[in-house]
């Protein structure tokens, strides 16, 4: 290939990458199931995207790297502090019982299906036990289901992941005879990579607790030091960088000595890019005349993981543990393939082809596998999740904090609007002392504890919930702290500054031309139509909330009043706008002018 066509191939893997996991985040969909279809049409259809050509003999080794990086971020995630009663117990049996009975089942279905030699049923029963964060994790963002359900299942999908892949190269090596002991080369494979990732993460903890890090380079020495745990095991074991790789998220994401921020950061940052690319090149290797021909095959297999070997191994997995039959049901009902299914299976394809063994049906069988898969728990898991009664409210509450004098008000009309609110009020002896009579959560310990992600309590799962930030403060060092504390759950398009002192916000609004009342920021609550608002409430202006019997036919709000914000029947927040007629079930904000509207 020709630079130019290196380059436009690069910049189609990034483009696309990052472009359909936004749009698939938009219409709450997981990312994969755009970015496979697109890798297949860039790649075999168009011919724009040749991963080979493009990275030659570093695509493999890059897939392993990246592979890595996430599994790297997904044993950050996982906190011993959700291992609930049962849910330890639970997913030790996911992740051996699990995986044999998937692999029995599998292997007899393939067999059946294909009628192939028992060592390639084996092989690719083996490729497809995996499931992965990659997949399981969105899925779970959009079902939202109650604990100690989602910690079972992200569990599970991140511990599969090595162990999948290591059981299919001990497979491989007994299928090509390079190996006559597979089952010690799994052992050791697991081991190396344990303790090479411990090594790694102490390394890691020590030099943030020198302070030799620089803070501007925290992020980029974490994944040095991810890289180095992965590419060691590597090195060793095929596999065992994976193994590596989650032992020192693990380790980094549940010790004390230090915050660990720079893996957070450049883990959340680099995970999409990563994701993005592999599918997208992973999906271009594609044969799509192979995937036709094979489709009727991998749609009976799938259903036979779907509703067969699924199902039983949700049922046998929390057998006599404390988990509803609802939940049992679910985690049944909750298997997708992901990456590292896509990425052995391409590796597995070439090994096989140097080695003169023909298995035709290993790629297209398992993209498919995938792909279906994917659609099906994506599609299901939240409608799923709502009628089995185990999903969680929406993200969709409020967070009030400031020093003002109307902000319980403000918080009460909220209350009554129908809003999922909290009230912020560090130290506030007052609310400290009225805490049991309010009817809505309440929140007066320290913002340190509460930006705390370790401690697991009622205001912090609430939290998780929120939406919206609304700070009534004019004081900028108070804004800079509620900022800091709230950044990473609400972002800063979710942040509201109600006060005078709020010029970084209002230059970022100007800057893209708004006006008085700018309807592109979450409120409209800027300029001087917030100047307004504020002048009524320092002269003993009143929250109140009004109904559609409260308005004209037209709409418009009652004389003395000035709108504030429209609360959705789902408790959702929306810009008031030009104050349209309200429908059923939603409640406008006002604030009234020294008199309240009955």
């Amino acid at each position: 290939m020709s630079g130019e066509q290196i380059l436009l191939g690069l910049g189609i893997i990034i483009i696309l990458g990052i472009s359909l996991q936004w749009f698939a985040r938009a219409l709450k969909i997981p990312g994969i199931i755009l970015l496979l279809p697109a890798g297949m049409i860039v790649g075999p259809i168009l011919g724009l995207v040749k991963p080979y050509e493009i990275l030659g003999n570093a695509l493999f080794p890059i897939i392993t790297l990246g592979v890595g990086i996430l599994l790297l971020k997904g044993g950050f995630d996982l906190r011993i502090r959700d291992l609930q009663p049962g849910v330890n117990k639970a997913v030790w049996r996911l992740v051996t019982i699990g995986v044999l009975i998937t692999l029995a089942i599998g292997t007899l279905a393939i067999l059946l299906i294909l009628n192939i030699p028992f060592k390639l049923a084996l092989l690719l029963a083996s490729v497809l036990i995996v499931s992965g964060p990659t997949v399981v994790g969105p899925i779970l963002q959009f079902a939202r289901p109650k604990e100690p359900v989602g910690s079972v299942l992200l569990w599970e999908g991140i511990i599969i992941d090595p162990i999948g892949a290591s059981l299919g190269v001990a497979v491989l090596s007994f299928i090509m005879a390079t190996n006559a002991y597979p089952v010690l080369e799994i052992f050791l494979t697991i081991i190396t990579g344990i303790i090479i990732g411990s090594v790694a993460a102490v390394l890691y903890i020590a030099s943030e607790r020198a302070g030799r890090v620089p803070p501007n380079l925290s992020a980029l020495v974490a994944f040095m030091f991810g890289i180095m745990a992965i590419v060691a095991g590597e090195l060793i074991f095929s596999e065992a960088g994976l193994f590596a790789a989650v032992a020192m998220g693990f380790i980094l994401g549940n010790q004390r000595f230090t915050p660990a921020t720079g893996i957070k950061e450049f883990t959340e940052t680099i995970e999409p890019l990563i994701i993005g690319m592999l599918f997208i090149m992973l999906a271009a290797l594609v044969d799509l005349n192979d995937m036709g021909q094979y489709l009727p095959s991998a749609l009976l297999l799938v259903a036979v993981y779907v509703l067969i070997a699924r199902p039983l191994i949700g049922l046998v997995a929390t057998r006599g543990l404390e988990f509803s039959l609802a939940q049992r049901i679910f985690i049944g009902a909750m298997a997708p393939r992901g990456i590292v299914a896509a990425a052995t299976a391409s590796l597995f394809a070439i090994n096989l082809t140097r080695a003169g063994i023909d298995f035709p049906h290993l790629m297209p069988m398992v993209f498919l596998v995938i792909l279906f898969t994917v659609a099906i728990y994506g599609i299901s898991a939240p409608v799923l999740a709502r009628k089995l009664k185990i999903s969680q409210p929406g993200v969709n509450a409020v967070a009030v904090i400031g020093d003002q004098p109307w902000v319980v008000d403000l918080t009460n009309a909220l209350h009554n609007a129908g809003c999922n609110v909290m009230l912020v009020a560090p130290g506030d002896e007052n609310i400290q002392k009225r805490e049991s009579k309010i009817p809505y959560i309440t929140y007066t310990e320290s913002l340190a504890q509460l930006a705390d992600e370790d401690v697991v309590d009622e205001v912090h799962k609430f939290k998780e919930r929120i939406k919206w930030l609304i700070i009534a403060t004019n004081n900028l060092d108070r804004i800079k702290l509620a900022e800091d504390t709230f950044t990473s759950q609400v972002g800063h398009s979710g942040m509201i500054v109600l006060g005078r002192s709020r010029q970084r916000q209002d230059e970022a609004i100007f800057a893209k031309g708004g006006s008085d009342m700018l309807i592109n920021t979450p409120f409209g609550l800027f300029g001087r139509n917030e100047d307004e608002i504020l002048d009524i409430l320092d002269n003993n202006g009143v929250f109140d909330v009004i109904n559609g019997s409260k308005q004209h036919d037209e709409g418009e709000v009652p004389e003395g009043t000035v709108p504030f914000l429209k609360v959705l029947s789902d408790g959702n927040l929306a810009v008031p706008g030009d104050v349209l007629p309200l429908k059923r079930g939603e409640q406008l904000v006002v604030v009234s002018k020294q008199f309240k509207i009955f």
